[in-house]
């Protein structure tokens, strides 16, 4: 029984939480793309979302949280101007692109993803994995 209890108070700190620095709901993410899903140290990969704001498309603030394997976070700027990957301007999907670093381990990582809105609202988490593979130059 205690556990169920601390469950629900979990979901509903968190619930909370997404919607508690601004009234009502939050920022919204799908349709969450990774191309290519693989590469070596060094490589760039290209991270896009669509994103809906129920109150105002221009209080999003352009920034991709991501946290890997629940270890480090990682801020990836967004971007919906048709430029430096994104495909079409205006279209409610954001594109950002990552360098896989150096010191990657040859191995498959997990992210989750977010944003926040200029209220504080938080989205909801996606989730993503890349496999980082050898370095073709070893």
């Amino acid at each position: 029984m205690r556990k169920v209890t601390a469950l629900v108070a979990l979901a509903l700190m968190t619930l909370s939480y997404s919607s508690a620095a601004g009234q009502g709901p939050g920022p919204v993410i799908s349709d969450l793309r990774v191309e290519p899903s693989s590469g070596p140290p060094g490589s760039a990969y290209s991270i896009s979302v669509r994103i809906e704001n129920p109150r105002d498309p221009k209080e999003i603030i352009p920034i991709l949280n991501e946290v890997r394997e629940n270890m480090e976070k990682i801020e990836v700027t967004i971007h919906d101007d048709g430029l430096d990957g994104d495909a079409v301007k205006g279209d409610g999907r954001y594109t950002g692109r990552i360098v896989v670093p150096g010191t990657a381990a040859q191995q498959t990582h997990r992210f989750e993803v977010y944003i926040h809105d200029k209220a504080g609202r938080i989205s909801n988490v996606l989730e993503y994995r890349f496999t980082v593979l050898k370095d073709a130059a070893t």
